[in-house]
């Protein structure tokens, strides 16, 4: 079964209009990029796994700085660090169904961006997904 997964992104400048500096347009792009090149590297069959050693666990411990946010579907198919071959700390990943953002989710994204100054929001979706089959139907959910 093929899962293709499509990728919406989103600067989180475009929350400040045009307010958003030139410097965080810029680190806002940076960050698609290294975002798609771990993604072809991913494709290609030549992860590379990065920041995933012993140093980097206990350099996370102490604090966090993603380059990027992911509102991603909980889906177990589409794990974005993986997808992305990003290491521990490189990604902030909010999860759910559907890849809903309510109001708990949204939260998390204002601190990613606030708090750890992550200038990306991508929204990660992928083909067959249960959640956004079910509510396209009109299927009752628990």
């Amino acid at each position: 079964m093929k899962h293709m997964v499509f990728v919406v992104a989103l600067a989180a400048t475009l929350a400040l209009g045009t307010t958003g500096t030139l410097a965080q347009r810029s680190a806002a792009d940076d960050s698609l990029t290294r975002l798609m090149e771990g993604n072809r590297r991913f494709v290609a069959g030549q992860a590379q796994h990065p920041r995933q050693d012993g140093a980097t666990r206990m350099a996370a411990a102490k604090g966090q700085s993603p380059f990027a946010m992911l509102v991603s579907c909980a889906d177990s198919r589409v794990p974005p660090e993986i997808l992305f071959d990003q290491g521990i700390g490189d990604l902030f990943v909010v999860r759910a169904a559907g890849n809903i953002a309510d109001t708990v989710a949204l939260g998390s994204l204002e601190y990613g961006h606030a708090v750890l100054g992550a200038p990306l929001v991508v929204v990660l979706g992928h083909e067959y997904c249960g959640a956004v089959d079910a509510a396209v139907k009109g299927h009752e959910v628990p």
